[in-house]
């Protein structure tokens, strides 16, 4: 469950209130106007949504024939830091 908070209870509690979000994963949204302006996320959970949606992403492409494929020789000679070969 998200707890909400003015952004003058924010401002006033804000440390609080990013140990919260950074200890137990708890999301805490701050509002402005009544509507939700900001949301306190820890900078794990927020790795781990960013790494699903890229997952996603990709098997969207995957499922659709859209994937970006580099070819494995490319992808070692990068990875062996030599440089890239251009055919013509």
């Amino acid at each position: 469950m998200t707890d909400a908070y003015s952004m003058t209870e924010a401002r006033a509690n804000f440390g609080t209130l990013v140990r919260r979000a950074a200890h137990s994963r708890e999301r805490i949204a701050v509002t402005d106007h009544g509507h939700i302006a900001a949301i306190l996320i820890n900078p794990q959970e927020l790795a781990d949504l960013e790494d699903a949606l890229a997952l996603a992403q990709y098997e969207l492409e995957k499922a659709t024939g859209t994937v970006a494929a580099v070819p494995h020789d490319e992808v070692v000679r990068e990875a062996k830091g030599q440089a890239r070969s251009h055919a013509a």
